[in-house]
């Protein structure tokens, strides 16, 4: 069976965008709920490693998607992977834009009310465990300094580009399917 050629560019930018929405609207909630501030330092991590299983099922549907309108059913590795890259890039890059607007017009205090919030769950956490006032003290140092907005913009960047890469090669890996892997 002959591969029809892919609308790749096309298709990329509007799974990106679609992408880029959904993680928009996510961040939307998490901000108005406030759920960084109540869960503390343990939120974040939460909140990260749900990001990350959202990212996977989101192109995991995403290249199915493509695979099955676009492939007949049928995807090597190579184009899977190129689509979630260009996926991938793409919302990232509407990520670090809404990043900026965010961060400078909407709620330009947001990483120093952050940073409050989790300093203090994090000093009631420790003292409630028994932990001495040197580790204390050491572990406060930390919330002192407040991510820039150029830090900001620049994690966003790396994150979603090196977090997204990895959840690609992985789901390119998945979704791949061969002529001759369907007998």
């Amino acid at each position: 069976m002959e591969q029809k050629s892919s609308p790749l560019l096309k298709s990329s930018l509007t799974y990106g965008i679609y992408a880029a929405l959904i993680s928009i609207f996510l961040n939307v909630v998490i901000w108005a709920g406030g759920i960084m501030e109540s869960l503390g330092l343990f939120g974040s991590i939460i909140v990260a490693v749900l990001s990350l299983v959202i990212s996977f099922v989101i192109l995991f549907i995403f290249a199915k998607n493509y695979r099955n309108k676009e492939f007949d059913g049928y995807i090597s590795f190579t184009e899977a992977f190129k689509f979630l890259m260009l996926v991938t890039i793409v919302s990232t890059v509407i990520l670090v834009i809404y990043t900026y607007i965010f961060h400078s017009f909407i709620a330009p205090d947001y990483m120093e009310n952050l940073m409050a919030s989790m300093q203090q769950k994090t000093l009631e956490f420790m003292e409630s465990r028994g932990v001495p006032d040197a580790s204390i003290d050491q572990a406060m140092e930390q919330f002192k300094e407040i991510p820039t907005i150029a830090k900001t913009l620049r994690q966003t960047a790396l994150s979603g580009i090196i977090g997204g890469g990895i959840i690609s090669l992985i789901v390119a890996a998945i979704v791949k399917k061969k002529v001759e892997d369907s007998y």
